[in-house]
């Protein structure tokens, strides 16, 4: 599939608008390979079609080395991309962008307006320009991730932030999988959970578990971890939006024989959120997932 879609940005790109774009006049062809000329357009059409000769070949690559290390497959997906540039070098690629480029310019500019352009490209004010052109746009991407690109992420982590507000059951449950991940990490290399209260949890599982073990729900209440006496069974809780622990949420009874374990999707935010033993045995309604 990834090469398809590789593969159609190709035709896409190379496909004449003939059909959706009028014609050039004689005149206006005339000027505009003037001034393609003028603004080397054969170096940036060169330019592009390395760009997609080698993404294509990239994923020729990565697809034939998908089901293992093995430097046959990646010498199979050399071969194939070889075989692609063998038969994509019977079609003039570069004709059809430089095509292709001629009906775009005579869609936005008559006749005046490229003589105009081609008369600034050829001054030297336009010559400059042309070289520089590389350098404003490295700039320019520069500029864009030294003075953009974090005021981006700071607007995107306000949304992912109010997000979060509004359904913190959410985060709540992604912190109690990776906290249970880490405790189910440590019971295979010790053969049984850690014990202890969650301060003694965060003493077993970090930095060796987990770089940073969360310590408080959505809700700002600290989160609490029970385990068994024979330490084979373990409960992490949150004590829910009135950080009150219920009775029985810090108890783990053990299962009777043939008896399953099924969540328990309760009405209230309230409530506390309960995962045990690898699932989560209690949560708000509101993390129910939705029936087709």
């Amino acid at each position: 599939m990834r090469r398809l879609t590789c593969l159609a940005v190709l035709l896409l790109a190379a496909v004449p608008l003939f059909a959706t774009e009028p014609n050039p006049s004689q005149k206006q062809r005339e000027l505009l390979d003037k001034l393609l000329t003028q603004i080397n357009m054969d170096r940036l059409i060169k330019s592009m079609m390395d760009s997609i000769f080698g993404e294509i070949e990239a994923r020729f690559v990565a697809e034939s080395t998908e089901e293992g290390d093995n430097p046959e497959y990646a010498a199979e997906g050399q071969e194939m991309f070889k075989s692609f540039r063998a038969k994509a070098s019977r079609v003039d690629f570069d004709g059809l962008l430089r095509e292709q480029f001629i009906h775009i310019y005579a869609k936005y500019f008559n006749e005046q307006e490229i003589i105009d352009l081609t008369n600034f490209y050829a001054s030297p004010t336009g010559r400059k320009t042309l070289d520089v052109m590389d350098d404003l746009m490295r700039d320019g991407m520069r500029m864009g991730i030294d003075h953009l690109q974090p005021k981006i992420e700071e607007i995107m982590n306000e949304v992912k932030a109010e997000g979060e507000k509004r359904r913190p059951w959410r985060r709540t449950m992604a912190d109690m999988r990776s906290i249970a991940v880490a405790v189910e990490a440590y019971a295979t290399d010790n053969d049984e959970f850690p014990a202890g209260d969650y301060t003694s949890l965060k003493a077993a599982l970090e930095p060796t578990y987990i770089r940073e073990l969360p310590e408080k729900d959505m809700w700002d209440h600290p989160y609490a971890y029970v385990v068994s006496d024979n330490k084979l069974s373990y409960r992490i809780v949150s004590a829910g939006a009135d950080s009150i622990f219920e009775w029985d949420s810090r108890r783990i009874v053990p299962l009777k024989e043939g008896e399953t374990q099924e969540t328990r999707y309760r009405d209230r935010l309230e409530e506390d959120l309960i995962f045990e033993d690898g699932q989560f045995v209690q949560l708000p309604v509101q993390a129910k997932p939705k029936t087709p």
